[in-house]
């Protein structure tokens, strides 16, 4: 994966097997999980601690022995809970695998509308209720078949996911989406585009005029929506990323550190040392001296990944 990009753009599993199996476990310095997204569905169960993952402008406090379900394509992240850890295992599957082609009713009726996004399961599930509990016991059987050495595992994994969409279906918990969430999800794609630009291009000056051109609003409007998504403001954000790269620089190449802050963007070294210094708590000298490898963002790409 480039982390540049905010979109993963790497194959989740194997073409004929395209699911993941990711496993983390991250403190709040670190971050939960950075906000990113992807075409495919994923389910989430945090193992231990707790975090507030946000899914599209929906937030919810997560505790060990609950769990996510996030549609594709839908801005999501995750970020510290009264400076409490938090583990997590996730598995992200291409819907396409589960469908049984054109012809087949199911998909069509079931499927198909949760790839587009028009149907679905609710984000949050919790074992307080007799639908979460099973199907959270459902989602970690699937996740267990990751260390299976059994010739019918692929299968299993497959049968498990119908299986598991099938009772949520029985148990009434499939919902159709409202006009108010198309809208959110036509905004969340013009916000994506201005991601995808700061993101290609941080290495240069960006002014917040010209992003939210990219995302054809406003600048009020722009920046408050990017708040609303991404828990920083757009100043921010690009600073984090700067920083970030900056620090891969750092440990992966020869340039000294002036010209690292120049690659980055910044060209206030002052500045650099200062955001740099608040982030990772050292100097750009000190983080290099001690060849610190930046955990990077926490993406299903820096996860331990076993397929």
């Amino acid at each position: 994966m480039d982390n540049k990009l905010l979109k993963e753009d790497r194959r989740h599993g194997t073409p004929g097997f395209p699911v993941g199996f990711y496993q983390q476990a991250r403190t709040p310095q670190e971050g939960i999980l950075d906000f990113h997204w992807h075409e495919e569905i994923e389910f989430l169960r945090v193992t231990s601690g707790r975090a507030v993952f946000q899914i599209g402008l929906s937030a919810y406090e997560v505790s060990a022995g609950e769990a996510l379900f996030i549609p594709g394509g839908l801005l999501h992240g995750g970020y510290p809970l009264e400076a409490s850890d938090c583990a997590y295992e996730a598995l992200v599957c291409d819907l396409g695998w589960l469908d049984g082609g054109p012809d087949d009713a199911i998909s069509a009726r079931y499927l198909r509308p949760l790839q587009r996004g028009r149907s679905g399961p609710p984000h949050h599930w919790t074992p307080d209720t007799p639908w979460g509990e099973a199907a959270i016991a459902a989602i970690a059987a699937v996740q267990r078949l990751e260390h299976a050495v059994a010739p019918a595992r692929e299968l299993r994994v497959k049968a498990g996911l119908l299986s598991l969409i099938a009772d949520l279906i029985d148990a009434g918990q499939w919902q159709s989406r409202s006009p108010a969430d198309e809208g959110e999800s036509h905004a969340a794609e013009r916000l994506k585009q201005a991601l995808v630009f700061m993101e290609t291009n941080f290495a240069r000056k960006l002014s917040l005029r010209e992003l939210a051109d990219v995302a054809g609003m406003s600048e009020g409007h722009f920046s408050r929506m990017f708040k609303a998504y991404m828990r920083r403001t757009p100043v921010e954000y690009l600073n984090r990323h700067r920083i970030r790269y900056a620090a891969g620089r750092l440990t992966a190449s020869e340039s000294t550190i002036s010209e690292v802050a120049l690659e980055a963007g910044f060209d206030n070294f002052s500045y650099f040392i200062k955001l740099f210094r608040g982030i990772y708590g050292c100097t750009p000298r000190a983080y290099r001296k001690a060849g610190t490898a930046d955990k990077g963002p926490a993406l299903h790409a820096a996860a331990t990944k076993k397929e």
